[in-house]
């Protein structure tokens, strides 16, 4: 056979089996199951007995598709010196939270400016941070179930203290599983965890006044004055010789000591919780309670000092808290110390006033008041013959000048100006001003 026929030969062998081919129905395939990617993003901070745990919702499946099949998001936590496999975490661990996730928006759907608190009436938006909160109970500070070797039917052995080192303080740890619609968990992502060491004391006897322009607060130290002078008790001298390391026995409990105290020195955050503003309606809705807010102290960075400064909102309760922190350990809050400002203040007298005639009126011009709450001022004015000053102005005049056209060219006129502030129903009247006389012309 040539190789022109042959080609020729395997052609139509080819076609005539494709042909049989197209009347049978073949195998069929299922259609690709999507499931979440993991959680990558995912932190934790303890509060006291609290920890809050902020992880951030995936926007695409596993293979970077979208839209993303998601529905929950279930967070585990687990007790531990060390943390068990992200295979096994689930089995060990218990759900802390469970978080919804809305339905990803529709394709061309405008995004919502960044301004606009998210929705979270069905759920957590795809790709925002959600915080959960963790409150700690007796139990969740001891040692968790250790995991089972399923091929061995029982905990699995430690590693050697030479290869892994048995931790000294207990931790707690979290993990973060996706699960889609159809309720099958995606892969586990990142882990977080904090550490359960001692809690510092919390300050006590917090005591808050008020001024005409801020809040002053004031407390002791934590651990009462024993606490304050060991705090600052010099750092031991460093010893001549290189003291020997004991070795710890792997599942030991740790000895006692301060590995179980956080490092570094003491200092304070302040907390704040003033009341609503009766004028102004709530924008946003209460948070779910699969969410929370972790609360954010009002001094940017930690005080080193034992007390602190707040702006004033005259007529509202403000109720204040302080924690003590060592390290990234803070206390339990502070009792309350709550105080609900009430503007007796009154502005400062007006300066430099100046008195100018001119024919049909004397023009009177003074400085600027720098309070906030300025309401205005007044313009008084005593005639000749009359003792008292009195009122020349009906109403408060917001300007720093005023003209005095209700005079009689040849008699002598006495002026003054006092402030006034926006506090209802009745506003704080300041000191007069200085006093000026000019005759009229």
């Amino acid at each position: 056979m040539t190789s022109g026929r042959r080609a020729a030969w395997l052609l139509a062998l080819a076609a005539a089996a494709a042909g049989g081919a197209c009347g049978k129905r073949g195998t069929p395939i299922a259609p690709p199951v999507r499931m979440p990617a993991p959680v990558d993003t995912i932190a934790a901070s303890r509060l006291g007995d609290d920890i809050y745990i902020t992880l951030t919702v995936p926007a695409t499946n596993i293979d970077k598709s979208i839209p993303i099949d998601i529905e929950r998001i279930d967070v585990y936590g687990y007790t531990g010196r060390l943390a068990p496999s992200l295979a096994r975490f689930a089995d060990v661990g218990t759900v802390v939270a469970s978080i919804p996730v809305a339905p990803p928006p529709k394709p061309g759907a405008p995004a919502p400016p960044p301004s606009v608190p998210p929705d979270l009436s069905s759920g957590a938006p795809i790709g925002t941070a959600v915080t959960v909160r963790d409150r700690l109970t007796p139990d969740e500070f001891e040692q968790g179930p250790v995991p089972v070797d399923p091929r061995r039917r029982e905990p699995a052995p430690p590693l050697p203290a030479a290869a892994a080192p048995m931790p000294l303080v207990m931790r707690r740890f979290y993990v973060a599983v996706p699960f889609n619609r159809r309720g099958r968990p995606g892969p586990p992502g990142m882990q977080a965890q904090v550490a359960l060491t001692t809690l510092p004391d919390p300050p006590a006897d917090v005591r808050v006044s008020y001024g005409s322009a801020a809040i002053a607060l004031a407390w002791e130290p934590a651990g009462g004055l024993l606490g304050f002078l060991l705090d600052r008790i010099l750092p031991p001298e460093p010893t001549p010789f290189v003291a020997a390391v004991l070795p710890v026995a792997v599942g030991a409990a740790p000895p006692p000591g301060d590995a179980a105290v956080p490092a570094g020195p003491m200092t304070y955050n302040v907390y704040l919780e003033i009341a609503p503003d009766p004028l102004v309606l709530p924008l946003a809705s209460p948070l779910p309670p699969w969410a929370a807010q972790k609360p954010l102290p009002v001094n940017p960075a930690p005080l080193a000092a034992l007390a602190a400064t707040d702006v004033l909102t005259a007529g509202r309760r403000h109720c204040y808290t302080v924690r003590a922190q060592r390290g990234e350990v803070s206390s339990v809050a502070s009792p309350p110390a709550c105080v609900t400002p009430i503007d007796i203040f009154p502005p400062a007298a007006p300066g430099g006033l100046a008195a100018v005639p001119s024919e049909g009126g004397i023009s009177l011009i003074w400085e600027p008041n720098s309070e906030l709450d300025l309401g205005g001022y007044l313009v008084l004015r005593r005639e000749p013959g009359d003792a008292t000053l009195r009122q020349l102005t009906a109403t408060p005049v917001a300007d720093v000048r005023y003209r005095d056209t209700d005079v009689q060219p040849g008699r002598r006129y006495v002026y003054s100006v006092v402030a006034l502030d926006t506090q209802v129903p009745l506003p704080n009247v300041s000191a007069e001003s200085e006093r000026v006389e000019e005759t009229a012309r």
